[in-house]
């Protein structure tokens, strides 16, 4: 009878630690402790998994702006970025310039997309990243049928152009600031390897490294068919 009462306590001050751990685990506003979003375009490919193992190692949180293709080529690594508490966002079924086309044909583009990330993950993704930050009355006008946000950037890491891990990672540290959404793309082993240095220096220096949404949840209100490219601390929710 001791040794069940025993276990039974054990069992309830694991249980405690754990809601603990969870509650800690909310992101705090970022008038208190920093807070930056890290963002991830043009997949998934063989790297994404690599940048979900560092995430995870830091436990840090992304969004995942996916290519529609390529989320028909490996729909299980959607599912496993978003199981693994990362954000998938739409990057366009074939990484299409939005300002060459028209609302209609965007929301049929981004449908297809959202087809496959509600079977995945029965949800629907609420952010579009446009390709080359591109946006026009077309993209406004599917996101406004569509109810999404439009996030661009305010920190462009540039590893699509240099692809060198060193000139990465000072590119990012170089204008690492509160409230900024950072680019970069899981399509290079270069980036793999600029964030295995990046991500423990951000950490060290006290920031918060959340979701494109998470990160923009502390704005005052959010207006779908908007653009927005950091959380701007002039227009936050009051403190509570």
């Amino acid at each position: 009878m001791v040794r069940k009462l025993i276990c039974l306590l054990l069992a309830l001050l694991l249980l405690g630690s754990l809601a603990l751990a969870e509650e800690e685990a909310e992101p705090v506003d970022p008038r208190i402790q920093p807070a930056i979003a890290l963002s991830f375009d043009d997949g998934p490919s063989e790297y994404t998994q690599q940048v979900l193992d560092i995430l995870a190692e830091y436990d840090c949180r992304a969004t995942f702006f996916m290519v529609g293709t390529n989320m028909n080529n490996m729909p299980e690594m959607v599912k496993t970025v978003y199981e693994s508490g990362n954000e998938v966002g739409l990057h366009t079924w074939r990484h299409n310039d939005l300002t060459q086309m028209n609302a209609d044909a965007i929301v049929r583009n981004l449908q297809l997309c959202q087809n496959i990330v509600l079977e995945q993950t029965g949800t629907t993704a609420r952010w579009l990243r446009p390709p080359y930050g591109k946006v026009g009355p077309g993209a406004y006008g599917a996101c406004n049928a569509l109810g999404m946000y439009i996030a661009t950037w305010t920190i462009d890491s540039r590893d699509w152009e240099t692809q060198n891990a060193a000139k990465i990672e000072k590119e990012v540290m170089g204008q690492l600031h509160n409230g900024a959404i950072i680019l970069f793309h899981d399509t290079h082993s270069a980036t793999v390897e600029a964030l295995r240095n990046i991500l423990p220096q951000i950490v060290e220096k006290g920031y918060q490294v959340l979701t494109v949404d998470q990160l923009m949840s502390f704005r005052e209100s959010l207006k779908s068919a908007t653009h927005y490219y950091h959380l701007d601390m002039n227009k936050l929710r009051p403190l509570e």
